[in-house]
């Protein structure tokens, strides 16, 4: 059943859930600052912002209670086996995820094979990846340099996206040993197969440092 609300003496529909369109253009707006209902109303409406000039405070509130309510809810219709992600689609989706989900929802799903036009399926399935990543991350801890004391991930912070792709960017054409001609090849190749080589090649580095370190000492 559709929920109205009047505003300035008009009906309006509220929403119960919105477009992935919609969600992206009410990004751009503060809920939380009342100066902004009538331009989000407006992105969700087509209607210009200036029809909602003195309408009523408690008619507008609820409008963003319900709308807030829409742009929260998740329902999870396509779950994507992320195991099957390839190296360089994990790569990808780090560094869409270091600019931002509300800058590139649209290249995610792509990346993941998910086409819905909602909002609400597309961030539930963004929410499941989010979380799988998570259990990446700690699953190669040491590669990521995590420890039992700092788990953190490094979107958990303020981080530089253009250094997140440009640390990704290393790691590839190392593994393609320089030659740009390898590249494509190396981000083609399975994810856990490629992160495992990582980790234990740095387990490897590790251990020769420590060596080395241990005949430095006894001179």
């Amino acid at each position: 059943m559709a929920i109205t609300v009047n505003i300035n003496e008009k009906k309006w529909v509220i929403p119960q859930r919105v477009t992935i369109e919609e969600w992206k253009e009410l990004q751009q707006w503060e809920f939380t600052n009342q100066a902004h209902w009538p331009w989000i109303v407006s992105a969700i409406s087509s209607y210009d912002a200036k029809e909602f000039d003195g309408a009523d405070p408690d008619s507008m509130q609820l409008f963003i209670g319900f709308l807030i309510s829409a742009c929260n809810k998740r329902t999870l219709k396509v779950q994507p086996d992320f195991n099957q992600l390839k190296f360089g689609q994990f790569v990808d989706l780090d560094c869409f995820l270091a600019l931002g989900v509300e800058k590139n929802i649209v290249q995610i799903l792509e990346v993941l094979g998910v086409d819905t036009p909602w909002a609400d399926e597309a961030l539930a399935v963004i929410d499941q990846y989010v979380k799988w990543r998570s259990s990446i991350y700690k699953q190669y801890s040491q590669l990521f340099g995590l420890n039992e004391q700092r788990s953190d991930l490094p979107n958990d912070e303020v981080y530089n996206p253009k250094e997140v792709a440009r640390g990704w960017y290393m790691v590839i054409i190392e593994l393609a040993d320089n030659n740009i001609l390898e590249m494509d090849r190396v981000t083609e190749e399975p994810l856990q197969k490629t992160l495992t080589f990582l980790q234990i090649q740095k387990e490897i580095k590790i251990k020769e440092a420590m060596e080395a370190r241990k005949i430095t000492n006894k001179k």
